[in-house]
């Protein structure tokens, strides 16, 4: 807290083996908080502030040296942004938040080409998109509905799941089975669908007694079971679910609560307010349990 204003900062490392402060490559503060971000390619990404704003930046190197190019700028949510997701053609992303509305952008132009105006009844809390596809994602609320959208229909938006009274928080698509979502709720409890038969979760199972914040399939094909959660406390999970939503792994080490999380290359990384990265060997834990 600077004064009476939230500031934010970007932190950008070229070596993810040390998250130490004195490590990165590039450290820029921020006019307002930043909410999430997307990776474009190797060094294009986007990021989504409390003020609404969106803003695409490239990592360059000059002179030794990296610096931010910002690429574009734009504010055109009525409210903070809480989430973005890009598509897999690496010029569309969808973003969603708190004055209920979603848009789609061209990065290139920064163009809105799709808005939807109280795309919900409430908060929208997280998106993702369909993998490999540039016209189909899927959005949560705290109006407890998930909708499911593609652009190239009249009527875009579809329900596919719905919990009477209790508030959706977070959103993934798995990227190797194009059909299968992980909803989470405000209650702590996880939901998996399949998009080709909504009526029933394929399962679904209380994971914590505090509110879902993020969830993530790991990318890797051969681990795509494998689902990473962090909710409003200190804790990062990841459960297997081919196995009802069976806990295999648990890591309490940050002491505040995680906000974020991040795959690569079968390892699992979070960030957490208390201003730490940390690496999650998952698939070697796992082993070593077995």
């Amino acid at each position: 807290m600077v004064d009476l204003y939230w500031n934010g900062t970007l932190w950008y490392y070229k070596d993810i083996s040390d998250f130490s402060r004195t490590k990165a490559a590039i450290k820029q503060r921020m006019d307002s908080g930043v909410c999430d971000s997307a990776y474009l390619n190797e060094n294009t990404f986007v990021i989504v502030e409390d003020s609404g704003a969106v803003r695409v930046y490239q990592a360059v190197e000059i002179d030794e040296r990296y610096e931010l190019q910002l690429l574009g700028y734009v504010c055109q949510h009525d409210d903070s942004i809480l989430s973005v997701s890009a598509f897999s053609n690496q010029r569309n992303i969808v973003t969603g938040g708190m004055d209920c509305c979603l848009k789609m952008w061209d990065v290139e132009d920064l163009i809105a080409t799709y808005s939807y105006s109280f795309a919900h009844l409430d908060i929208i809390t997280g998106t993702d998109v369909k993998p490999m596809c540039s016209s189909v994602f899927v959005s949560v609320s705290l109006d407890s509905e998930s909708l499911l959208w593609d652009i190239r229909r009249a009527k875009p938006a579809s329900c596919i799941f719905k919990k009477n009274d209790c508030p959706l928080t977070a959103v993934s698509w798995n990227t190797t089975l194009e059909n299968i979502i992980a909803i989470g709720t405000a209650e702590g409890s996880i939901a998996i669908i399949d998009i080709r038969q909504t009526e029933t979760p394929l399962c679904e199972s209380n994971e914590c007694d505090r509110g879902v914040h993020k969830l993530l399939f790991n990318p890797t094909p051969e681990r795509k079971e494998q689902l990473a959660c962090c909710f409003d406390n200190t804790s990062v999970k990841v459960l297997d679910t081919q196995k009802e939503l069976m806990q295999i792994y648990e890591n309490n080490s940050h002491h505040d609560f995680v906000r974020g999380l991040a795959w690569c290359k079968d390892d699992l990384y979070s960030c957490s307010w208390d201003a730490n990265v940390l690496k999650h060997i998952v698939n070697e834990y796992i082993a070593s349990q077995g």
